[in-house]
């Protein structure tokens, strides 16, 4: 078992997250709705110049803050000389693709991970002035105010909400249309800011398909500290499986069993 951290030192590290995140989310959201140019990745995906210098804003607050941690983002990858216990997970954008279709739902993310757990996470969602934000053993706020998961305890009386689902097998993809069938409603946010609905109570479930450390590492901490639960899609609890489940903890075992 890792040494556990104080309460004071939880508190320092989720500081300097909430103001990293917050100062790279006001550097992409001087670049939304303004036609910022695209750029194709290696793997295809998008990348803007919101992107890019977003992830600088964070890394320059994080290495002045810890210039002995590891910093892990999407854009700029991370030095593996750097040997250390604490790794910083940065996506300055989650959800490019959103972002350069002028849609809201996408968000500013940093977490760190000490040991192999993650012990503190923000999703900042800059369009909406919501940020979310947690440590272990403190539980999850929003905004500064403390957040719950839902008590709905079944999908029929419950909301179901998804990302990728083009990216799904084909297998997957039946499966989750069954089991959307079978719920109260559904909705495809996708991205971060689906699983801080879940977090916040107002959906019971978020299926991700495809996901990087980086996409997940901030809501996996927030989910769990709002009472919720997180893990891949084959039901482990890591950041590494490669896919992402949250739920209100009473829906989570629903939708494993219809999806596996």
């Amino acid at each position: 078992m890792p040494t556990p951290l104080t309460r004071s030192q939880l508190q320092r590290f989720l500081s300097v997250a909430r103001n990293a995140a917050q100062q790279g989310g006001k550097r992409a959201l001087k670049y939304f709705h303004r036609n910022v140019p695209i750029i194709k990745k290696v793997d295809r995906s998008p990348v803007t110049r919101a992107d890019r210098e977003a992830e600088l804003v964070i890394r320059h607050n994080l290495h002045k803050a810890f210039p002995l941690h590891q910093l892990c983002g999407e854009e700029f990858g991370w030095d593996k000389k750097v040997k250390s216990d604490f790794k910083w997970w940065i996506d300055p954008v989650d959800g490019t693709r959103q972002f350069i279709r002028g849609i809201p739902f996408w968000g500013t993310l940093v977490a760190l991970e000490y040991k192999g757990e993650v012990v503190v996470g923000v999703t900042h969602h800059p369009a909406f002035g919501l940020s979310l934000w947690a440590a272990k053993g403190q539980g999850c706020f929003a905004n500064g105010k403390r957040v719950h998961v839902s008590k709905i305890p079944n999908l029929r009386g419950g909301t179901l909400t998804y990302g990728g689902f083009r990216l799904m097998s084909k297998s997957y993809r039946k499966k989750l249309t069954d089991l959307i069938a079978a719920c109260y409603d559904d909705r495809g946010f996708g991205d971060c800011f689906g699983h801080s609905l879940v977090a916040m109570g107002q959906v019971e479930a978020m299926v991700d398909p495809v996901d990087k450390p980086y996409d997940i590492a901030a809501v996996k901490i927030c989910v769990e500290e709002a009472g919720g639960k997180f893990t891949d899609l084959k039901g482990k609890k890591t950041i590494y499986g490669g896919s992402a489940l949250s739920s209100n903890g009473l829906t989570h075992g629903q939708v494993l069993k219809a999806i596996l």
